[in-house]
Formats: C-alpha cells, structure tokens, sequence
C-alpha cells in the first residue's frame, strides 16, 4: 500500500469518528512486503502488526519481523479476541476463496467497538487489476484470455517474462480460478451483518476527499442521484468501513 492510500484510510476513519491514538492496536490484513506497517510505525503508531497468507519478507532482519505473522492455524489467525482498535486491507478480499470464515475472525480479533476498513475492486471491474482483461474477474473462459493477449494485453509480470498470447491466456486463466473470488455487494451486505458488523460503504466519503476537483464535483452529484456511487463500487473499485459494536 503507497503513502497516499494510507492517508486516505487515515482520512477516511477521522470522517467517520474513529480517529487513531499512537496508543492503538492496528493490523494490516494482508500486508504484504509490509510497507504499510512500517510506514504507520515510522508515523508513530508502535503498535502496528501485519499478517499475510505467505511469507513475503524473509529478507528482513529479525528485529523487523516479529511484527509480522503468517499462515492460519485450522482456519484461526494467530491473534487473541478482541486484539484490535484497526484493522484494514488493499486489494486482498478478491484473493480469498472462502470469505465467511475470514471475516468471522477478523471480527472475532477487533476490540468492541473497534473498526475495519477494506478496499477492493468491484464485482464486475472493468479492468480487472491484477490481469489488466476488461471483466477479468467474472468471465473466467480461455477464450476471452486468449482473445486480449492477442490484442496485446499484458500485465508487468507477463510483459517481463515475453509470455506469448497462449502462456499468457493460459496463466490468466489458471490464476482466475486459482486466485480470485468476486462477490456481489449485496451478499456482503448479508455477510456482514450476519456475522454482526455495523457496516457502511464509503463511496460518498471517497469521492468527497479526493485530490481532484473533478471526481469531488461527482461526489456533489453523487448526493443527489447516487448511482454515480453504485457505479463506481460496481465497476471500479469498494471500500467498506466495519465496526464490531461495543455489546451484542
């Protein structure tokens, strides 16, 4: 996660009255190389950890990773209940092939009154970010991968390695099914509240903090006919913020 994605969560919890102490328990759901913990301690708040499915940071010195924690033990994350005052994620939930578990233990780690906030693409992206295919994530068929690799679409990885339009197809279509997962908003609605988060989707909150005039000025709009917001958490990309309350 990049310096200004992180002011953004910042931003977005001080909107929404949730400001963050140096004193706080914070994790990064998803973490990464960890640039985002270290980047929240170096601001002050000490007591950031991040957890990842893989160990992507074995070239760190020990000092520096007894933040990090990896892997889930028969489907637990390796955190007592009640651990946390934040938790937040980019771009990791499209990655997770069974969802209701996951959330079910990251309300189970966030203190009572704790919030979350995740971002990640639309269920029907219209690029999908991690192979660049126009709906990328919704039509898993070789045959659409096939037919943008031979229009030259290519993501970093792809394009580093020269992968002709068959390796290519075929790389698509394997990581699709292997590893992406896009769910509907309105089952997440469901979800959540089953599991009993308070929930709010910050499109409008979104749009009002932008750097750009322009995408405010459609915040504006947005207040008087919302579908600029549905579109956008539809086709582009969702941020949700999550609260655990504080007694059930």
């Amino acid at each position: 996660m990049t310096t200004v994605f992180l002011d953004r969560f910042v931003n977005l919890l001080a909107r929404n009255g949730a400001k963050l102490t140096p004193a706080a328990a914070i994790l990064d759901f998803g973490c990464g190389a960890g640039s985002a913990v270290f980047a929240l301690v170096d601001r002050g708040f000490t007591n950031t950890c991040g957890f990842d499915a893989f160990d992507h940071i074995k070239h760190r010195s020990a000092e520096e990773r007894h933040r990090f924690y990896f892997g889930m033990t028969s489907g637990t994350l390796p955190f007592s209940s009640d651990t946390f005052d934040f938790v937040f994620s980019e771009e990791v939930f499209e990655h997770v092939h069974n969802q209701v578990p996951v959330w079910r233990e990251i309300y189970r780690i966030m203190k009572p009154g704790g919030v979350a906030i995740h971002a990640f693409p639309g269920p029907y992206c219209l690029i999908e970010p991690h192979n660049y295919v126009p709906f990328g994530g919704v039509i898993i068929q070789y045959w659409w991968f096939k037919l943008w690799a031979l229009l030259g679409i290519r993501n970093e990885f792809q394009r580093e390695a020269s992968l002709n339009s068959t390796k290519t197809a075929r790389w698509n279509t394997f990581r699709a099914v292997e590893n992406l997962n896009y769910i509907s908003n309105s089952a997440y609605k469901v979800i959540w509240e089953d599991i009993g988060f308070e929930w709010k989707w910050l499109t409008q909150d979104t749009l009002d903090l932008h750097s750009r005039p322009i995408i405010r000025l459609l915040g504006r709009l947005n207040r008087v006919l919302p579908i600029f917001g549905w579109v956008l958490r539809t086709f582009f990309s969702r941020k949700v913020l999550l609260r655990k309350p504080t007694s059930s």
